[in-house]
């Protein structure tokens, strides 16, 4: 074994080993089982929440669904399936008062077929706005929209 002689703060000896030593745990570095990182967060049972919005006709303009407050939700999406003979523009929209809203994602949904769509940015409202994507050939829809949050 080798040991090499080094200078520490103030001018001291001391030796190191070049072959490591096992680390031996100070206690100042053993978990306490009052630290807050050691804690388990304890998750309830999640709160299942829907809102059926059924028979839905599209116009030539974008026309909003009611607001949902999403800011207490854990996850979120929109289920929109076209029952009808034309397709629909469906767009997902956001908004941080309640009263203005920007476009986050936008899709057709041809006849026949169903949609799912969530956000890909976070405010703290989320409504969705449907439309005829072809002038005067509107269409029918029922939207879900379904939520979980934890308690």
């Amino acid at each position: 074994m080798t040991i090499a002689l080094s200078r520490g703060r103030k001018g001291r000896k001391r030796s190191a080993c070049l072959s490591p030593k096992p680390h031996k745990r100070r206690d100042s570095c053993r978990p306490k089982k009052h630290c807050h990182k050691n804690k388990r967060r304890h998750i309830g049972p999640s709160h299942f929440i829907e809102q059926v919005y059924s028979s839905v006709q599209t116009t030539d303009t974008f026309m909003p669904l009611p607001t949902q407050v999403t800011s207490q939700l854990t996850v979120y999406s929109y289920a929109v399936i076209n029952e009808g003979d034309a397709p629909a523009v469906v767009q997902v929209q956001v908004g941080p008062d309640g009263k203005n809203f920007a476009s986050d994602v936008e899709e057709i949904v041809p006849p026949g077929e169903t949609g799912v769509f969530a956000v890909a940015r976070f405010l703290r409202f989320t409504r969705l706005a449907v439309r005829s994507k072809n002038e005067s050939c509107p269409t029918t829809l029922s939207i879900y929209f379904q939520a979980q949050a934890m308690r």
